[in-house]
Formats: C-alpha cells, structure tokens, sequence
C-alpha cells in the first residue's frame, strides 16, 4: 500500500537560501547534514506519462551508513497547491548490487510490479521498461526548529551542470509550517522565486533543453 507524501516546498536564490541557513544556525537549532543522489528513470524514448509520475533511485549517506532505496510518486493533481506537493508514494528498500544493476541496466517492468505493485490496476497508469536518464546530487541541512513538527529540511541541489536552492517541509500541518515560514521570510526579506516543481520535474526540463542526455 502506498504512503501519501505531504511536502510543502519553496524554491529560494542563493542569497536568501544562505541567510535563512544562518537564521537557523544562529538560533543553534538541532541540525544535521544528509547527503544524497537520485537517479531518475524514463522509458528510453523519454515519453510523458499521462499524469506526472517520477521514478528513481535515492542513495543516501549520513554519518552512520548508506541506504538505497527505489521510490515511485504519483500526483495527486486536485489537492497541489502552489506551495503544496501531495503525491502517493510506493517504496521498496534495495541493496547495493541490486540498485547499481538497475542504474546500469535498466529497471524492467517485471522488477517495477515485484518491487512496488502494479501501477496500472491502482492508478490507471501503463507501466514499461525504463532506464536511468540521470541524476542529481542533495546536501541537505535538516533542523529541528520545534518540537512537535519533523525537521525543516533545505536543500542545495546540483544537476546537469546547475544548483538550485530549495526548502522542503514533509508534515501534515502545512499551514501552521507554512505560517512559521512566512514569519522568517518576513524578518530576513526573503522572496521565494519561481514555481513550485518537484526536484526530477526541474531535472527533466533541464535535460529536454540539453542537446544531448547527461548522465
């Protein structure tokens, strides 16, 4: 069965991202640091699905150990927001070999329905063979900045040859987090730039405008 993923998400320049990093380490929150990569999959021929569905592969590094894990998000169109991403999300934990043949080879449809369901009978959505077509790199700085909440997490991204700056808050309570938010954004004059667009949505629209595909 799948989990249903709450994030609420901004995208921020350099500058505002650098001083709401220092906002939080002044105030001496509880923090740490991540490092991840996601490669991201697409059939060969880079065809849309009809509705936005992201499939990759994240190996995450921390302090203590590795972990890989395979993941498959599906929108909920009619509940995003502007600010708001809701997606349901299936995931299988995977070993080292196995994720590395999969980024090497291919991630056969066969594997999909084994490792996650089948896509097609709970969400109408054809399922194909599909192949790594890249990846981005995260750092991400997670702060504890209230108890009762998960960690506020932002994010610095590089990917085909860019970074971006991002700020991401998985909880339920999107406006309570929301209005927390406004509040710094208010004290700091940060202005958050662009639109809300899932990390592999910003991935894809880079690589379509990339003569060739970067992997």
């Amino acid at each position: 069965m799948p989990r249903i993923e709450t994030e609420l998400k901004y995208l921020l320049g350099r500058a505002s991202f650098c001083s709401l990093y220092r906002y939080l380490k002044e105030k001496e929150y509880e923090s740490s640091i991540t490092r991840q990569v996601n490669y991201y999959f697409s059939p060969r021929d880079l065809s849309p699905s009809p509705r936005f569905v992201s499939t990759r592969i994240r190996h995450v590094q921390n302090a203590c150990q590795g972990s890989w894990e395979l993941t498959c998000k599906v929108s909920i169109d009619e509940t995003t927001t502007d600010t708001v991403q809701n997606s349901y999300e299936y995931n299988a934990n995977l070993s080292g070999k196995e994720a590395l043949n999969y980024i090497g080879n291919g991630l056969p449809e066969h594997a999909q329905k084994q490792l996650l369901g089948d896509l097609r009978q709970a969400h109408g959505i054809p399922m194909r063979d599909l192949f790594c077509i890249g990846h981005l790199r995260t750092s991400r700085f997670a702060f504890n900045v209230k108890d009762d909440l998960p960690a506020l997490l932002l994010d610095i991204n590089l990917y085909l040859g860019i970074f971006d700056y991002e700020i991401e808050w998985e909880l339920k309570e999107t406006e309570l987090a929301n209005a927390l938010l406004q509040r710094v954004f208010n004290e700091l004059d940060i202005k958050p730039v662009g639109r809300l667009q899932p990390k592999v949505k910003r991935f894809f629209d880079r690589l379509m405008k990339n003569d060739s595909i970067l992997v």
